[in-house]
């Protein structure tokens, strides 16, 4: 486009440098640019790879309850399996080089915050390059069959794609749901790290294996591993987790909510719209207005007197749907709480008339049906069910391996006879009482036995001293008479003091019996669902086990979780009911049928009472080691330990042994540490020691990934990461080397900044920002004269001082602005700069970087003499400068995006030149959405401290939530790393 028609374009949008939106507003400019060309294009190729999604991706980050990067990886994925799978089922493999080439040209975005799109659109064109050019990828691909008699999986394939409810699941609807899944890059959002990590490198390094995964998944509806003698296996989740459902955040009420942007979320427009109630052909600000007045209404009903709440989008869509439909939460309570048999049948109950003409159940059972259509779409937005099912799946595998003694089952039943309450104490009451039964019996067959034995002795003295003939006939009959009831009791006798001896022995073979048959009927599988106990953001929540019943079939779609008390005593009757039959026809029961029918019916009325339930809970905690509840049943919610559910570390070692088929743990260095500079140095030791021709495939592929933990938290060591892999390529002492390589020129980057009046002064304005508004003032007031100058480090502890000294920056509870957001600022925005040299910087910048030309240096200059205006702040920080380096590319090149890393290019010409600081040691990927781990001097401590950061290094907050794994204090759990790579892959 001719440079005037820009400048005159942009001088009407009034897009200026100083405006805190630039970036986004030069960005939209661009966008509108590429849609103008692109809407004449036919090529839906060249479209999806150049799709931005800017306005949804707006929408996502001003409402900030989840990620657009999430999104637009999603989306894009599964358009692109909807493009290459045709309505046959049949791969279209000669599109894949058009759309890759497309790819490579759109591989990169220029937009704000696409730097977390990175990795995603590297692992999107890996995945296709992979699958143009192996054809055993295109076979196995190519062999993935819809489910066969799996209801779960069906219903995943549908939330994979967005699909109605009705919607018959075929071949072409598989393959695109599973190609969709190996296209998205796999993220954490609940407790699972331990299976996350390796997940994410199955997927990433091991295609293979994971369309295998995802074929047998289909086929069966399992996974099995055999090894050593032993099969393990593990179901299909049925869950995919809860996505961003349960994530909080604070909604503002009253007046200050038409001011927010809540409603304009899509992922509630997603809900409300696959419930029918926003109409998707309706304008967009239509739509987002129909969606505010859902949610105003819902919220309406709680009893709330703050100007916030805390609340989850899961509440929302509940309060909004139930308002909706004229119903409160004790309706669908009691309506699930009906016997089963009565849940919504007009022959059975008479209706209730409400609004519509519709009877309270009718509506419940309407309302149960639309929360789960709501949440689904929501989630479906930013997660790609079936990938998250089969990550889910894989968690089961790290107690699949335990042995019945370790399960909550086991120690919930009581199958001691000692145990009170328990299923033993029952079953050896009834035992012994038949066993008493039948001893009395055998008494008393030995008392009839000797008296009728001393008749016959007297009968043989008189036939031996019988005169008559005529007597001794009758007195011979008489004593072949007595001596067959004699054998006869004799007989009788001894069976039952045979049967007495099984009964004393019945107590252990049963429990033997149980025992063996209990893991056909039970099984322990991860529950992605389970969030029983809340922890810090940052901080794993522990893994949910759940306890599944399989009555007995192999069919694992007939499968049930158990969720509730009733649930848990109703699948123990039907255990011990259903194995009957079993047992009777088992020749070591032979002849105790009628003890053993009791036995079943004194046992099933025993799981039935309250005792045992009560009893469960206590026996669970005395298992656990934690102090018993109280009334457990009716303080459910404050135990996470119960006999059918129950929160575990999750364990990676265990997870890849049995996935890989090892015969033993995965090998493991591990150690605590004392600081951070420790943590480091253990790190690179580690590494060092790894023989040369394993660590060789490191460099050779700097993405190659390995196992990591810390004490809390599994995640993937990256020991071909640039700046780490210098680390550890050397000879030198390895705290040497550290100290002076790594620490030392950051460290001095630090010392020798100082901050003046006007830069002060603009760093407080953004640190007001992150103060709670009704704060805000007061922060100024206290802040916003600084006068002199001060070192970062002086700066941030004036601020943090002064905050802690003031009692009118003290809130209830917490603090207004804590030390990490101090130190993420700084370390976002230093070092500044008098916007005088804004121009100069900007040339240095351009003419630092190989791929931009000459003449396209000039005219990002030109660009930006038409962007500027005067501005009362003087100051430019380090985040600024470069998002005026980034938008000024938008408005000079009319692009969206490239086959070059502008971002990654921009942010490490800027550390270089010194207009950013330092770049973090990238050493892992921490599974979380954005965030990689690294190494930071903290600007405002200058000390080395482990953060959490962006790819580019760009942003960053200090792991201050782990300090008690990083100073030494608990030495009872370590950090750790698996270093032998090979023996969790298949070869």
């Amino acid at each position: 486009m001719d440079f005037q028609l820009i400048a005159d374009a942009i001088a009407q949008k009034e897009i200026y440098i100083d405006d805190p939106a630039f970036y986004s507003k030069a960005f939209t400019f661009a966008c509108q640019l590429r849609k103008a060309v692109y809407a004449r294009d036919g090529d839906n190729f060249r479209r999806v790879s150049a799709e931005e999604y800017d306005g949804l991706s707006k929408r996502i980050d001003a409402t900030q309850i989840q990620e657009s990067c999430s999104v637009r990886n999603v989306l894009r994925t599964r358009r692109i399996a909807n493009l290459l799978i045709n309505d046959k089922g049949e791969l279209n493999i000669a599109f894949i080089p058009r759309l890759i080439d497309h790819l490579k040209q759109h591989l990169y975005s220029l937009g704000p915050e696409r730097q977390h799109d990175t990795k995603r659109q590297e692992h999107l064109l890996h995945v296709l390059t992979l699958l143009h050019e192996s054809k055993e990828l295109q076979r196995v691909l190519k062999n993935i069959d819809k489910p066969r008699s799996n209801k779960n999986a069906e219903q995943i394939i549908r939330d994979t794609l967005l699909l109605p409810a009705n919607t018959v699941v075929t071949d072409a609807h598989t393959k695109r749901a599973v190609l969709s899944a190996w296209l998205c890059m796999l993220r954490q959002n609940v407790g699972s790290c331990f299976a996350t990590a390796p997940a994410i490198l199955v997927q990433k390094e091991q295609p293979e294996q994971f369309l295998k995964d995802i074929s047998e998944l289909f086929n069966t509806g399992r996974l099995k591993r055999t090894f050593g003698g032993v099969e393990y296996s593990v179901p299909l989740s049925i869950s995919w987790g809860a996505g961003d459902l349960k994530r909080p955040f604070f909604l503002p009420l009253g007046e200050k909510f038409d001011n927010s942007d809540v409603w304009r979320s899509p992922g509630f427009e997603a809900a409300f719209t696959a419930v029918g109630l926003v109409d998707l052909d309706a304008p967009t600000e239509m739509r987002m207005q129909t969606v505010k007045a859902l949610i105003s209404a819902g919220i309406q009903t709680i009893e709330w007197n703050q100007p916030y709440m805390l609340i989850s989008p899961e509440e929302i869509l509940r309060k909004a749907l139930l308002k909706n439909l004229d119903l409160t939460e004790k309706d669908i309570q009691d309506y699930e709480s009906r016997p089963q048999g009565m849940i919504h049948t007009s022959l059975l109950m008479q209706p209730v008339a409400v609004s519509g003409g519709k009877g309270k159940g009718q509506q419940s059972a309407l309302f149960l049906t639309q929360i789960e259509q709501a949440m689904t779409a929501f989630k479906g937005l930013a997660n790609n069910a079936l990938l998250k099912a089969w990550e889910f799946t894989l968690a089961s595998f790290s107690e699949t391996k335990a042995q019945f003694t370790r399960w909550n089952l086991y120690s919930s039943l009581g199958l001691g006879a000692n145990e009170q309450g328990g299923i033993g104490a029952c079953l050896y009451e009834v035992i012994s009482r038949k066993l008493e039964q039948a001893n009395r019996r055998v008494e008393e067959f030995q008392v009839e036995y000797e008296t009728v034995y001393h008749q016959l002795k007297t009968m043989e003295s008189r036939v031996r001293s019988v005169s008559s003939e005529k007597e001794a006939s009758w007195l011979k009959a008489e004593y072949q008479s007595k001596r067959n009831e004699f054998y006869t009791l004799e007989e009788m006798r001894d069976k039952l003091h045979y049967k007495a001896q099984r009964l004393a022995n019945l107590f252990d073979v049963l429990i033997n019996q149980y025992y063996e048959l209990f893991t056909r009927y039970f099984q322990e599988v991860y529950d992605a669902d389970m969030q029983d106990v809340t922890t810090g953001p940052y901080d794993d929540s522990p893994a949910g086990f759940r306890l599944l019943y399989k009555y007995g079939r192999t069919n694992t779609s007939q499968w049930s979780l158990i969720k509730t008390p009733n649930q848990f005593v109703d699948a123990l009757s039907s255990f011990f009911t259903a194995i009957e039959p079993e047992l009777t026809t088992s020749d070591q029961f032979q002849g105790l049928q009628t003890e053993l029918s009791e036995i079943t019916t004194a046992v099933v009325s025993h799981v039935r009472t309250q005792e045992f339930l009560e009893t469960a809970f206590h026996r669970m905690a005395a298992a656990h080691r934690v102090p018993a509840i109280k009334n457990p049943l009716d303080n459910l919610d404050r135990i996470d330990k119960k006999p059918w559910a129950y929160t575990s570390g999750g364990g990676m070692d265990t997870l890849v042994s049995c996935y890989y088929k090892l015969d033993h743990l995965p090998a493991i260095v591990s150690r605590w540490v004392e600081n951070p500079t420790e943590l480091l140095i253990f790190i690179i030791d580690t590494i060092k020691q790894i023989p040369p021709k394993v660590i060789g495939e490191f460099v050779q592929d700097h993405t190659k990934l390995m196992l990591m933990q810390s004490p809390t938290h599994a995640f993937l060591l990256k020991p071909g990461e640039k700046v780490f892999q210098c680390s550890w390529k050397n000879d030198v002492l390895t705290y040497t080397w550290v100290r002076d390589h790594l620490i030392a020129p950051r460290k001095k980057m630090l010392a020798n900044m100082e901050l003046n009046e006007q830069q002060m002064h603009h760093l407080v304005q953004k640190l007001k920002l992150k103060v709670p508004e009704n704060y805000q003032h007061y922060f100024l007031k206290v802040f916003g004269n600084l006068f002199g100058s001060m070192s970062p480090l002086e700066f941030r502890n004036h601020i943090i001082q002064g905050i802690d000294r003031d009692r009118g920056l003290k809130p209830v509870r917490g603090s207004i602005l804590n030390d990490d957001e101090v130190d993420g600022l700084l370390f976002h925005l230093l070092p500044l700069f008098p916007k005088s040299e804004l121009r100069e910087r900007l040339d240095h910048l351009y003419s630092s970087m190989a791929t931009l030309s000459e003449e396209r240096k000039e005219r990002l200059l030109q660009i930006l003499d038409v962007c500027q205006r005067f501005t009362l702040d003087p100051v430019i920080d380090a985040a600024m400068f470069q998002d005026i380096a980034k938008g000024l590319l938008c408005l000079a090149s009319g692009e969206t995006s490239s086959p070059i890393d502008y971002h990654t290019e921009i942010t490490a010409t800027a550390k270089k030149l010194g207009y950013a600081l330092q770049a973090p040691i990238i050493f892992a990927d921490t599974n979380w959405v954005k965030e990689e781990f690294g190494f930071v001097v903290n600007p405002g401590t200058g000390n080395l401290e482990l953060w959490r950061c962006d790819p580019l290094g760009q942003t960053g907050y200090p792991m201050s939530s782990w300090e008690q794994w990083l100073d030494g204090s608990r030495k009872d759990i370590t950090w750790g790393i698996y270093t032998k790579p090979y023996e969790y892959r298949f070869f």
